[in-house]
C-alpha cells in the first residue's frame, strides 16, 4: 500500500472504501479445510439441504470476521492496525452471493498517544440485507508522531 491514511483524515460519519467477496463452493471448501472446520453444512450439500433443512451448503461465519479483517487492515495500512472486532451472524452466505463488506467511523479519540476509529461494519447480500453487523476498533498512525 502506497498511501497511509492518518487518524487526522478521518471524520465522524466517514464510510471506508468497501470490499467486495464472492461466495462459491470452492473457497468455501478451502477455507473449512484450511481451518479445519469438518461441519458438512459447509460441504456436504445433501446433508445440508436434506438432513439439516439448509437453502445450500453455508459459508462458514468465521469466513465473514476474515473479510473484515481483511477490509480493515487494508483500510488501516501498513502502519495502522486492528485493535478489536465484534460480529453478529444474522443470516447465512450462500454459495452464489458477491457479498459487500463496508463500515461507518462513529467515533475518534487519541488514548495513550495514539489514534483510534470506532466503527460500525456490515456485510451485505446481493439483496441489500446485512447478514453480518459488526463494530471495530482501528489504530491509525498520528500525522504528529510520524
Amino acid at each position: 500500500m502506497t498511501d497511509q491514511i492518518h487518524f487526522e483524515d478521518i471524520t465522524v460519519g466517514q464510510e471506508i472504501p468497501t470490499l467486495a467477496k464472492s461466495v462459491n463452493t470452492v473457497n468455501i471448501t478451502m477455507y473449512v479445510a484450511t481451518v479445519w472446520l469438518m461441519d458438512r453444512i459447509h460441504f456436504d450439500y445433501p446433508f445440508a439441504v436434506e438432513r439439516r433443512g439448509l437453502p445450500h451448503i453455508v459459508a462458514p461465519g468465521n469466513m465473514a470476521c476474515d473479510y473484515y479483517v481483511q477490509l480493515l487492515t487494508d483500510w488501516a495500512g501498513e502502519r495502522g492496525a486492528l485493535r478489536k472486532l465484534k460480529v453478529q451472524f444474522r443470516s447465512f452466505m450462500l454459495p452464489g452471493m458477491t457479498l459487500t463488506c463496508g463500515g461507518r467511523v462513529t467515533g475518534t479519540r487519541v488514548e495513550d498517544g495514539k489514534g483510534l476509529v470506532d466503527l460500525e461494519l456490515w456485510i451485505k447480500n446481493d439483496e441489500g440485507a446485512t447478514c453480518v453487523p459488526g463494530s471495530g476498533v482501528v489504530e491509525l498512525p498520528l500525522r504528529q508522531a510520524a
